[in-house]
C-alpha cells in the first residue's frame, strides 16, 4: 500500500495535520500502518522518533474492559451502586443553572456500574457543560488541565439513569476498580490488558515510558499556526491514574487491543468470558435514550460536534454504536469514539476490521482532523473491500 500512505500523506499535507500515526488490522494482524510528520514542523531527523500517543478519551473501551473483566470475576453485577466501593459518591449534588447562577441540590439516587459505563451517571465535563463550566470559571471546582482527581468532584448536571451525557464517569470508574482490587489502576492495565496481549508502550503512567518517544501535541491558534503546548498537558504525569483519558499507548499496541473485538479466541491467558465482555461493549446499553450532540464550553479545547447527524446511533460500553451504516465507511453496528487531542478509531465486526488515526492537536473535532480521520478510512475501505 505505498502508494495509498504517499496519498494520504498529500491529504494530511494539504489539511495542515501536524502529524499522524494510522493503520488498518484483522484478526490476524496488521493489515496497514503508516506516519506522517509534517515537514513544515518535522526536520528529517526528529520524523519517527516519537510513536508514542496521549489516547485521551480513547482510554475509555479500555477502562470499560478492565472494569467488566473485574465485575465478572468479582461476581458484581453492573446493576450494584458504586457507593458500596466510593463512599464519596454518596453525597454528589445536582447541579442547575439559572440566570447563569450554578444552584445545587441533594439526590438520592445511588449510581451503578452500569451507568458509569454508559455515561448515564448524571456526570458531565466541563468543556460540554455549562453548570460545570461555570464552576471551573469561578474556581469553585479545579479544572482538568492540573492533572490530579479533584475535578471528579463536579456535580452531577442530571439525575443518575435520566440521560446520555458525555462526562467524568469513567474517572469514579477508575476509582471503583483501584478499590475493589486494591491496586492502581495501571497495575489492573497491565494484568487484564498489557500482559496478556504483550502491549509494551501502553500505560496510565507517564513515568513507564520514554518522554523523548511521546509524540507533541500542538494548538492550532487564531492565524491557523500550530503551536507546540506538550509542556501544558499534565494528565498521567501525576499519581492520578485517570480511567476517561489517561492512557499513553502506540498505534501498534492500540490495533492489536482493537482486535480483541474481532476475534474472542485469540488469546488463551485472557478471562474465559472475554466473548460476553466484548459483547457487552458493542451492544447498545441506553435503551431509548438518545446520543445528544456534544456542544462546546472552552472552544480552545473542543468545538461544538453532531456526531454523525444523519444516523441512527447509541452507546454501548466506552464506545459509540452506529446503528446505520456509514457510506463508504463502516458497517452498520460498528462501534468507534474519539480522544480530545483528535484520536480516532473504529471497530467493524460485520467486515472484520478495526483503525486507528492517531494525531495531537487542539481542538478537538477541528474540520480538518474530522476530514483527515473520514479520509482514511474511506481509503482503508476502497483498498481492502474494493467499494464493497
Amino acid at each position: 500500500m505505498g502508494l495509498v500512505a504517499k496519498d494520504l500523506e498529500k491529504t494530511f499535507l494539504s489539511l495542515g495535520i501536524p502529524l499522524a500515526d494510522y493503520g488498518l488490522a484483522d484478526k490476524s494482524g496488521i493489515i496497514f500502518k503508516s506516519s506522517f510528520r509534517n515537514p513544515k514542523i518535522f526536520s528529517n531527523s526528529k520524523k519517527k522518533k516519537n510513536n508514542i500517543f496521549r489516547m485521551a478519551s480513547m482510554s475509555k473501551i479500555i477502562t470499560a474492559f478492565i472494569t467488566l473483566s473485574i465485575l465478572e470475576e468479582k461476581n458484581i453485577s453492573v446493576h450494584e451502586p458504586v457507593v458500596k466501593y466510593l463512599p464519596e459518591l454518596k453525597n454528589v449534588k445536582l447541579a442547575n443553572l439559572k440566570d447563569k447562577v450554578v444552584q445545587l441540590s441533594k439526590t438520592n439516587n445511588d449510581i451503578t456500574f452500569h451507568q458509569l459505563l454508559n455515561c448515564t451517571s448524571g456526570h458531565g465535563y466541563e468543556h460540554h457543560h455549562e453548570p460545570i463550566s461555570q464552576l471551573v470559571k469561578k474556581k469553585y471546582l479545579s479544572p482538568m488541565k492540573i492533572g490530579d482527581d479533584q475535578f471528579l468532584k463536579a456535580p452531577l448536571i442530571s439525575l443518575p439513569g435520566k440521560s446520555w451525557n458525555y462526562g467524568v464517569s469513567y474517572g469514579w470508574l477508575g476509582k471503583a476498580i483501584e478499590a475493589i482490587t486494591n491496586e492502581s489502576l495501571n497495575g489492573n492495565l497491565k494484568k487484564y490488558v498489557t500482559q496478556p496481549l504483550g502491549l509494551k508502550n501502553t500505560t496510565f503512567d507517564f513515568n513507564e515510558v520514554d518522554a523523548s518517544k511521546v509524540a507533541p501535541v500542538f494548538f492550532k491558534d487564531s492565524s491557523n499556526e500550530f503551536v507546540d503546548i506538550s509542556d501544558k498537558i499534565n494528565i498521567a504525569k501525576g499519581d492520578f491514574h485517570y480511567g476517561g483519558g489517561g492512557l499513553l499507548s502506540s498505534l501498534v499496541d492500540y490495533l492489536k487491543f482493537l482486535t480483541l473485538f474481532l476475534d474472542e479466541e485469540q488469546v488463551g491467558n485472557m478471562r474465559p468470558k472475554k466473548k460476553q465482555i466484548i459483547d457487552k461493549i458493542l451492544t447498545n446499553q441506553i435503551g431509548k435514550l438518545a446520543v445528544t450532540p456534544l456542544k462546546s464550553f472552552n472552544k480552545t479545547l473542543v468545538l461544538d460536534y453532531n456526531l454523525y447527524p444523519n444516523i441512527k446511533k447509541k452507546w454501548g460500553y466506552g464506545l459509540l454504536l452506529n446503528i446505520d451504516p456509514l457510506k463508504e465507511r463502516r458497517s452498520q453496528g460498528s462501534g468507534s469514539w474519539a480522544g480530545v487531542l483528535n484520536t480516532y478509531f473504529w471497530i467493524d465486526k460485520r467486515k472484520g476490521t478495526v483503525g486507528t488515526i492517531l494525531m495531537q492537536s487542539l481542538p478537538c473535532y477541528d474540520e480538518n482532523a474530522l476530514k483527515a480521520f473520514e479520509e482514511f478510512e474511506k481509503i482503508m475501505y476502497k483498498q481492502v473491500f474494493n467499494k464493497t
